[in-house]
Formats: structure tokens, C-alpha cells, sequence
């Protein structure tokens, strides 16, 4: 009998904390087709907004560079982080194994905006003592979003290399296979 009440307790707060977070992505994504330029004030149902939006140069220009730089990041990241999984499980026990760990691992522990700080403060110090980067712009958002990615790569490869069964390669290698081939 009390079961039922923690249940019926525990989807209550659950709704509530749904109802929470996703209440105002909800008005937001209503008070975007809204016709007048008051944010508050409903003057109707209208794409005007999503019309001027498709319209801008500027904001047209902004979403292709963050679609180059989320897709270059995350291909750097899967190639760094598939590379430091590797090293991680099939390299055994190595002199600063735990070091390499712990530095790959850090920015899923560390806040973003403290990372985000960091690597901008290591840029300026970078720029100034070496001269590179001269400024900071793409390459300098692609470095620190492929620092932080990697370390989501390197979690979820880890994990499936330690439950793959080392023999399967071992096999395919007695078979003649070349070592790319046994990788892919």
C-alpha cells in the first residue's frame, strides 16, 4: 500500500521536474511564430520571424561556421579519442597511464565554463609569449571544442574495447589479416 504512494509520489515530482525544464523551451518555441515584435504581447500566428531569420546574411554566415566547426571538431575528437582508448586498454600498465587518464578525462569533470576560461586564458598567454595564435577565431573554437569532445570519445570506446573480446583480434590477425583491417 505505501508503495503505491512513493510511486504515485516519485511521478508526481518527476512530472513536476519535466514540467520544469521543459515548460519554457515549449513557450519559447510558441512565442517564436508570434506575429508581433513584443516578446510578451501574442499579436498572432506568423513564420515572419523565420522568414527574417532565413533571410539574414550574417546569421546564415554564423550557422555554416558552426556546422564546419561541429563537424571538423567531431571528427577530430572520434579520431584523438578512438586513438587514446586504444593506447588506454591495449597498452597494459605504463609509466603515467593515470596521468594520461586523468587528463583525458578531466573536462567531463570540470565545468565548461571554467574550461572554456582556461583554454581562452592559455590562448591570450599563448599569443603573447609566442606569437601564435596571432588571434584567436576558428581554429583557436576548434581546438576547444575538440579538447572537450574527445574526452566523451575516449568514455564510450574505452568502454566497448574492455568488453571486446581480445581473441576475436588475435584471430584475425593468425588469419593473414593486415592490421588496419583488423582495427576497422
Amino acid at each position: 500500500m505505501q508503495t503505491g504512494r512513493i510511486s504515485r509520489f516519485s511521478k508526481t515530482v518527476l512530472s513536476l521536474g519535466f514540467f520544469f525544464l521543459y515548460a519554457p523551451i515549449l513557450i519559447l518555441v510558441i512565442f517564436s511564430f508570434n506575429k508581433s515584435e513584443l516578446v510578451t504581447v501574442w499579436a498572432g500566428f506568423s513564420f515572419k520571424w523565420y522568414g527574417e531569420l532565413f533571410r539574414d546574411p550574417q546569421m546564415l554566415g554564423a550557422a555554416w561556421i558552426s556546422l564546419k566547426i561541429a563537424f571538423l571538431a567531431a571528427s577530430a575528437a572520434v579520431v584523438l579519442g578512438t586513438m587514446a582508448s586504444i593506447v588506454m586498454v591495449r597498452m597494459g600498465n605504463f609509466t603515467g597511464k593515470t596521468a594520461f587518464t586523468s587528463m583525458i578525462t578531466a573536462p567531463l569533470v570540470m565545468p565548461e565554463v571554467i574550461t572554456g576560461l582556461s583554454l581562452l586564458l592559455l590562448f591570450v598567454a599563448m599569443g603573447q609569449s609566442l606569437g601564435w595564435p596571432g588571434q584567436r577565431g576558428m581554429l583557436t573554437i576548434w581546438i576547444a571544442h575538440v579538447t572537450f569532445c574527445t574526452a566523451f570519445v575516449t568514455v564510450v570506446v574505452t568502454s566497448r574495447l574492455q568488453e571486446m573480446d581480445e581473441s576475436i583480434e588475435e584471430a584475425a590477425q593468425d588469419l593473414g589479416a593486415p592490421p588496419w583491417k583488423v582495427f576497422f
